[in-house]
């Protein structure tokens, strides 16, 4: 498969160049940065919130899982890695994550960070070679495309910051090109991945029994099943109880630290209106069961329209929906924009470069105590299911 375009204007060498360059000095702004840390001198903290990962990935190289949730253990593990004295950066994921992060534990802090950045570097850099074949209708090279994907404030903060939005992104994509390669249940293997962030992966699961993917279903659940297995062989049969635990303890505790930063719709009004207000849960709750339907509605009603339109809008319910979703998976919302871009063909860039634009919005988060990315995304996410509702009518789209 080609990484350039094969139709349209051949783009400027500028176009070629300029974003190649702009790699490399990103890069060199990483590596500097890298080179210059010293886990001794707090002013050079690294990683945004990768040392909750880098912590759980210690607890699992030593073998004490019985600790992975203990709040004593992951703040002596970070001991030095966050600016925050006696604080700590908590760990909420199934233990097979915990597992995975194990195997970049086994270096230097710094040089974990440094692959970790590497490693969502890659999975960004294959999600756009496997939607190659619609955005290339676009006209752009590769290597713009992927500093354009960069552009978006969420995309930039969560690759650098010790994020994993790539890594559902990838996941995403992935189930996208193997339906369209006819291997339904392996895509479905793929969706169970995303039960590394259990709030999203089960947003899934309703979609594909609405439209009968059994082939699909059948991988997720196999896929699932074996996660669930690992966890178990990890930590022990009972872990799920002692997730379940401390993710609600950590919830509470999520809307005071990171509030801000929450752009899913019950995640936005429980920081707006208070944790606990009724007012919050039936509007936050409400509308997102809204949204939900809306999906739901396209997937039952254009079941013949193209995988990626339909995942596409699968994305943006698990950013919309979930509880707390933080604003650094608003990077999702990309497979949108890839779902449209054959839609609106040489526009492409004039609708994908003012969102980009916009998406930095998210800056006075701080300030306003609530992000403006929230409301901005939403009204993307409407946007797109009027969009694909608009233009595709359900039918099949050759790519």
């Amino acid at each position: 498969m080609s990484s350039e375009p094969t139709s349209g204007r051949d783009p400027s060498w500028r176009l070629r160049v300029y974003p190649f360059a702009l790699l490399v000095a990103l890069g060199g702004a990483l590596l500097l940065a890298v080179l210059s840390y010293d886990r001794d001198h707090p002013t050079t903290r690294l990683g945004g919130d990768y040392p909750s990962f880098y912590a759980a990935g210690s607890i699992a190289l030593a073998g004490d899982w019985g600790e992975l949730y203990s709040a004593e253990r992951q703040s002596a593990e970070q001991a030095g890695l966050i600016d925050d004295e006696g604080g700590y950066l908590y760990f909420s994921y199934p233990p097979f994550v915990a597992g995975a992060y194990g195997a970049l534990a086994v270096f230097d802090y710094s040089v974990s960070f440094l692959l970790h950045t590497v490693l969502m570097t890659l999975a960004l850099v294959a999600a756009i070679r496997l939607l190659w074949p619609r955005l290339e209708s676009i006209g752009w090279p590769f290597p713009a495309l992927l500093v354009l994907a960069m552009a978006f404030y969420p995309m930039l903060r969560a690759v650098p910051g010790g994020q994993n939005t790539t890594v559902s992104l990838l996941l995403l994509a992935l189930a996208v090109r193997l339906e369209r390669d006819d291997a339904p249940f392996w895509a479905g293997v793929a969706l169970a991945g995303l039960l590394f962030k259990p709030q999203f992966g089960v947003v899934i699961v309703p979609l594909l029994l609405l439209t009968r993917r059994w082939r699909v279903l059948a991988g997720w659940a196999t896929g699932a099943g074996a996660l669930a297995i690992v966890s178990g062989w990890l930590m022990g049969g009972m872990w799920l109880g002692d997730w379940w635990e401390q993710a609600g303890a950590f919830r509470d505790q999520n809307v005071v630290a990171n509030g801000a930063n929450f752009i899913s719709l019950p995640g936005f009004f429980e920081n707006l209106l208070g944790t606990g207000e009724t007012t919050a849960f039936v509007v936050g709750y409400g509308a997102a069961t809204v949204f939900g339907l809306a999906v739901a509605y396209f997937w039952w009603r254009h079941p013949r329209s193209h995988h990626l339109e339909r995942y596409a809008l699968a994305g943006a319910a698990v950013v919309l929906a979930a509880p707390q979703t933080l604003y650094y998976d608003a990077g999702l919302l990309l497979l949108g924009l890839a779902a449209v871009a054959a839609v609106v063909k040489e526009n492409g860039v004039r609708v994908i470069g003012p969102l980009a634009a916009l998406s930095w919005v998210h800056i006075v988060a701080d300030d306003l105590g609530w992000s403006p990315l929230g409301p901005l995304v939403w009204v993307a996410a409407g946007w797109l299911i009027w969009r694909l509702v608009r233009s595709r009518g359900g039918q099949p789209t050759p790519v």
